[in-house]
């Protein structure tokens, strides 16, 4: 009925039966103990000592009471757990119903366990349909224990999902905040900062606890991946803990030999001291490289072997529960780290807004040009930062926005468990491997031309076979490796057309869309975010060009005044110099709506009321000039 799968489970048997005073007198035979009791008799009388021995033992009436095996359950559960935790294994059973396992999972805020929870108790077949054939109840309990398994696989994906998500945006975070700190530290304005007033000081060292708490969280912090080998760690005996850490430090240090290589220069020709040592050098590198890929090769089958176990269900089900109870203990530190970053955030900006402001200005009555100048300029630094931040923000949402094409991608991989994405990560690591491979044949191929080329006759014999055998080995070596990544080409392609196949077949393609809708639908609040912010983007680069436009007018008019020119917006003394200084820029453009609303003054006894006029009538004295500019 399991299809090859283990259930492991216990069948507790005992007595039912009373040690009675009859049996602690006199210890009745096993025949005898299991007899019906003697019972009163016709006069109402009880039945004699020697009656009462010649029958069986009567039975505990607890047994009656239900509560009672729950209770036994429960005890033995307790044993069962203690057992699987003196074994060094994190998994528990629990002998409650679904339905209070919910409850419970629903009040620790565990949305896994709740969902996984949230299903029907399988019902119970007996021995004799077991063996019977075409039995309906076998036939409905097969199609139930699939189900299940496949409600399993889906929760665990959900989960997994919601788990890397938050990892990443929790990383996005971090990135905005830590990058955001190290650029204001970096700023001229905080290394000229002596943090001689009070305020500062807090706002600083506010800030540097900060950094520190996040550091510290981060450091506490499980990632989905260590999860999961910490979990297998438990299915392992400690033999093969052992094989597969040895195996995963011959690579690394394997790799670590190749990149040195790689990085390796060949000395100039003419020292032939250093050239000779460095020769050596790279036949003791490439010797140690050989040692280590042959001891890998060794251990490779063993630790396929291993992988291959802990991926039956048996064990997958343990490692995906066991992962999810770490990174589900590790749920406070994920929480403490984003409130670390979002703090560190807010105390970058408070830092910021503090060693940045400008002075307060009095409202103005009247602006040199170059007055003007500035302020026009400080708004265009202004939305500058603000078109920056939002370009920041677009960039944030574009990652987290799934395009059509991406959803059905998204869709297949979870149709097939994840092998799309665990094939893209091999076929990530093959090119990283062909990269490595391409300057070893040049390198080689240099080293060949160069032995074939130099003249051997001013050599001693043995020099030439050393070399010759040095250069044998290391074509060996290399044809070996061409060879097992050819091999690894074709099984990934015979891959990619499995899963593409299998994708291919009408119930999977509807699946699949399924999948797929529902992706782009919890997605879509993404794409609203992103359009409101592209809108305001928009607005901004519009206000950032205007200024722009009015910045160069500015300049112009500043090498052209040759008088004390003051301007003053006529309307109302309630604009701020901001939009004051912009309504003049605007007149100074000569746009028709400003240039009603501005005058300029040419003297310097700004109370003469009659001086002032109306930027409308210097449009003519901007005409004349242009004229004389073009005439000269």
């Amino acid at each position: 009925m399991s299809d090859g799968q283990h259930h492991p489970h216990v069948h507790i048997m005992f007595s039912e039966r009373l040690i009675d005073d009859e049996e602690k007198i006199n210890e009745r035979s096993a025949r005898a103990f299991f007899l019906y009791p003697a019972r009163k008799k016709k006069d109402g009388s009880q039945p004699s000592f020697e009656e009462k021995w010649k029958r069986g033992a009567p039975k505990d009436r607890k047994w009656c009471n239900r509560q009672y095996v729950s209770e036994m359950r429960a005890d033995f559960a307790q044993i069962q757990n203690e057992v699987l935790e003196r074994n060094g294994f994190s998994i528990r059973v629990d002998h409650r119903s679904l339905k209070a396992q919910k409850e419970e999972a629903e009040k620790n805020g565990d949305t896994f366990l709740a969902r996984l929870f949230s299903r029907i108790p399988e019902e119970y077949v007996g021995v004799i349909s077991c063996k019977e054939n075409d039995d309906e109840k076998v036939e409905r309990l097969k199609k139930f224990r699939s189900l299940r398994n496949q409600h399993f696989d889906l929760v665990m994906k959900i989960d997994t999902i919601a788990k890397e998500t938050e990892e990443l945006e929790t990383k996005d975070a971090i990135q905005i905040a830590s990058t955001g700190a190290k650029s204001l530290m970096d700023s001229k304005e905080f290394a000229v900062q002596k943090f001689a007033s009070q305020p500062l000081l807090a706002m600083r060292e506010k800030m540097l606890t900060a950094v520190a708490e996040v550091n510290k969280w981060k450091r506490i912090i499980i990632s989905q991946h260590d999860a999961e080998e910490q979990a297998k760690l438990e299915y392992m005996s400690k033999p093969e803990q052992e094989l597969c850490q040895k195996y995963f430090e011959t690579l690394g240090q394997k790799k670590q030999l190749e990149e040195f290589l790689h990085t390796l220069k060949k000395p100039d020709e003419k020292y032939k001291e250093e050239v000779k040592a460095y020769e050596e050098l790279v036949r003791g590198v490439n010797s140690k490289i050989f040692s280590l890929l042959t001891s890998a090769r060794a251990m490779k089958k063993s630790v396929e072997d291993i992988k291959h176990r802990l991926e039956q269900p048996e064990y997958r089900n343990n490692i995906l529960m066991v992962t999810h109870q770490i990174l589900q203990a590790n749920t406070h530190a994920r929480k403490m780290l984003k409130r670390a970053s979002e703090e560190l955030d807010k105390a970058v900006d408070d830092l910021r807004n503090e060693l940045f402001a400008k002075t307060k200005e009095e409202p103005q009555t009247s602006f040199k040009t170059r007055e003007v100048y500035d302020l026009i300029r400080q708004q265009y630094s202004a939305l500058k930062k603000e078109h920056e931040d939002l370009f920041v923000e677009k960039f944030h949402l574009q990652r987290q926005i799934i395009s059509p094409k991406r959803a059905i991608f998204m869709a297949k991989n979870i149709f097939v468990h994840g092998d799309f994405k665990r094939l893209r990560e091999k076929i990530r690591r093959y090119k990283k491997e062909e990269q490595k491979l391409a300057p070893k044949l040049l390198a080689y191929a240099k080293e060949e031309k160069e032995f074939q080329t130099r003249d051997w006759s001013v050599y001693p014999h043995s020099t030439f076979l050393q070399e010759k055998y040095y250069l044998t080995k290391q074509r060996t070596l290399l044809e070996l490796e061409r060879s097992r990544l050819d091999q690894i080409t074709v099984s990934l392609q015979n891959k990619q057309v499995e899963l593409e196949a299998l994708c291919r077949q009408p119930e999977a393609v509807k699946k699949i869309e399924e999948i797929a809708t529902g992706i782009l639908r919890k997605n879509y609040k993404f794409v609203r975010e992103l359009e409101e912010i592209e809108k305001r983007d928009k607005q901004v680069v519009q206000r950032m060009n205007h200024a722009k436009e009015q910045i160069k007018a500015l300049e112009n008019r500043i090498a052209c005044d040759k008088v004390n020119t003051r301007y003053r917006v006529t309307v109302s003394d309630t604009l701020t110099n901001n939009q004051a200084a912009s309504l003049i820029a605007d007149a100074i453009l000569f746009e028709p709506e400003a240039v009603q609303l501005v005058a300029r003054f040419n003297g310097n006894n700004l109370e003469m009321e009659k001086d002032w006029e109306l930027m409308s009538e210097f449009d003519k004295d901007e005409i004349i000039r242009k004229k004389i500019i073009r005439e000269l």
